[in-house]
């Protein structure tokens, strides 16, 4: 036998959940046949990195 308060948190329950957000989408995705690659946050080291190399190959390749 369900009492009053239980049916009220039970309805507070299906409120919250209803007004939760969704997953943000993933910062990168790659598919490519049996391969499926999903990044949700992209590292600060990682776009460093990234950023760096690009640097250093755009000032090499400006050079030449």
């Amino acid at each position: 036998m369900r009492t009053k308060h239980g049916n009220a948190q039970r309805e507070n329950d299906k409120m919250s959940r209803s007004t939760e957000h969704p997953a943000p989408p993933p910062a990168f995705e790659l598919r490519s046949g049996g391969l499926h690659l999903t990044i949700q946050r992209m590292p600060v080291w990682l776009v460093s990195l990234i950023t760096t190399v690009g640097g250093i190959s755009a000032a090499w390749w400006a050079n030449q």
